[in-house]
């Protein structure tokens, strides 16, 4: 009984918990663009070519 209490206390705090609206930290060189929009109008000014990522995040 416990441990479904202890469960159900988790999964409520889960589901209440705000997403980060910051930008996260980047590490290194490169600024990546989290957007589309703005990855192409730099794509297109600076000639590089744009890596699109699709990440699933689960829930």
């Amino acid at each position: 009984m416990k441990a479904i209490a202890l469960t159900t206390l988790a999964l409520a705090a889960c589901a209440t918990a705000q997403p980060n609206e910051e930008a996260p930290t980047e590490f290194g060189r490169v600024a990546w663009q989290r957007t589309l929009e703005p990855a192409l109008a730099d794509s297109t000014k600076t000639g590089k070519p744009v890596w699109l990522q699709f990440q699933e995040v689960p829930g």
